[in-house]
């Protein structure tokens, strides 16, 4: 016998969480089962918290989405006010030889950090950079001028480090898109922490009220939608629902999702762009006197330190993932970057308790410009439907991920609340007609 709800949500990342926060508020009647292949719920934003249960070091979000994840909560509309869950970045490292040089978060694209990056040359160039990607139009061609003119420009280490930490491998040939994106968030704020500790009372609550079920180490091998109703089959038994939210990346749905059922605008998402992957090395440390974001420029390599964990990351093209020794090259330079800190802070202990992986699906946009025609087709008559709805950071034309959630999820919503409503009215009237 197939477990039935009246909503299936695959994947319980910040997307899945916040579809099932609105939905859950907006119909009190429904139940819900999330299906996640982790053994915990969180996704991409969950923190290193134990053995087994490791970060992927993207637990930073824009102001935006913060403040989107509150109203979906029902928490106080002032973000200022304290949260035991997460904080706003406050502090940025450079390391150069065996010194580290602290600056404040909101000195980040500045010429401060440009000139502890590269030194007093890159100062000169700087403010061009800073302009350039502070614009609202700009396009491709502006910005590729930057590294085409003058390769040699003490501007173009600071803006390659940040591009990195932004999840661009590589400047040459890449969109601005995600650059201009990174700029304007850094410039807002970013918050980071226990994400998936702010969802934890709601999930709570449903449970203690019997409408939610959220099944991990549920690795979804096939979904079929037949007479009106999704069959979903997982390692952990099959599920039965009217509706389905596809909260998982395109690259990792259409593994289990069957072609006929996706949208096609969304389908050459999946197969015709590719995202950005990341190799990681993360371990759980105590160690408190580093910096929220460190950037190790002799190796191309950013840290990010948060209560408890300490996070080596570095991006890589998702074509070289397939090649060994591109991923080895990688994983040594963060090994080294390991090393050079713990020369510099013997506090950090020894080597060997590190946790490494590589993310395919790391940042969920694209880097190459011909690929945005793709996403820029997404819009919601065309991705949504009654009975099947997407949400996540790839879903929709923004180059920014957080912003794409934000629109998708609400989209999403919509789409089932709609037609919730849509078929309620019609049964009221097939119920008036029989009395009469």
């Amino acid at each position: 016998m197939l477990d039935s709800s009246d909503v299936i949500i695959a994947g319980s990342g910040v997307a899945g969480l916040l579809a099932l926060a609105r939905l859950s508020r907006e119909r009190p009647e429904w139940t819900f089962t999330i299906l996640e292949r982790e053994p915990w719920h969180g996704g991409r934003l969950r923190p290193s918290l134990e053995e087994g249960s490791r970060s992927c070091g993207l637990q930073s979000v824009s102001s935006d989405l913060y403040d989107f994840l509150r109203l979906s909560l029902g928490m106080p509309e002032d973000p200022a006010l304290p949260n035991e869950w997460v904080r706003p970045l406050k502090s940025i490292g450079v390391m150069t030889g065996q010194k580290i040089q602290e600056l404040r978060y909101d000195q980040l694209t500045t010429v401060d950090m440009a000139r502890a990056m590269a030194g007093s040359a890159a100062t000169k160039d700087w403010p061009s950079i800073e302009d350039l990607l502070g614009k609202t139009e700009l396009s491709e061609e502006a910005v590729n001028q930057i590294w085409k003119g003058d390769r040699k420009s003490a501007a173009l280490v600071p803006l390659e480090q940040l591009a990195h930490y932004w999840g661009v491998p590589e400047l040459t040939g890449s969109s601005v898109r995600p650059l201009q994106t990174g700029f304007r968030a850094a410039r807002k704020g970013m918050w980071t922490g226990r994400w998936d500790g702010m969802f934890d009372e709601l999930i709570g609550t449903l449970r203690a009220e019997n409408r939610l079920r959220l099944v991990t180490r549920a690795q979804i091998m096939e979904a079929k939608f037949e007479d009106k109703s999704w069959n979903v089959l997982s390692t952990q038994g099959s599920f039965q629902s009217t509706r389905l939210v596809v909260a998982q990346s395109p690259w990792e749905a259409i593994l289990w999702l069957p072609k006929d059922a996706w949208p096609s605008r969304l389908l050459n998402i999946a197969t015709k762009t590719k995202p950005v992957s990341l190799v990681m090395l993360s371990e759980l440390n105590s160690f408190e006197g580093l910096p929220d974001l460190l950037f190790i420029t002799a190796e191309d390599v950013q840290v990010l330190h948060l209560k408890g964990q300490i996070c080596f990351q570095a991006p890589l093209n998702y074509e070289l993932t397939v090649q060994a020794p591109a991923v080895g090259k990688t994983v040594k330079r963060l090994k080294r970057a390991r090393k050079k800190l713990a020369q510099l802070y013997p506090e950090l202990g020894p080597e060997g308790g590190e946790h490494l992986a590589l993310l395919s699906v790391g940042w969920t946009h694209t880097i190459h410009p011909p690929e945005y025609k793709w996403f820029e087709k997404i819009d919601a008559p065309h991705v949504q439907k009654k009975h099947l709805v997407f949400a996540g950071d790839s879903i929709g034309a923004e180059s920014s991920g957080d912003r794409n959630v934000v629109v998708s999820v609400k989209d999403a919503c919509d789409a089932l609340l709609n037609n919730a409503v849509a078929s309620r009215s019609q049964v009221q009237i097939e119920q008036a007609t029989a009395e009469i």
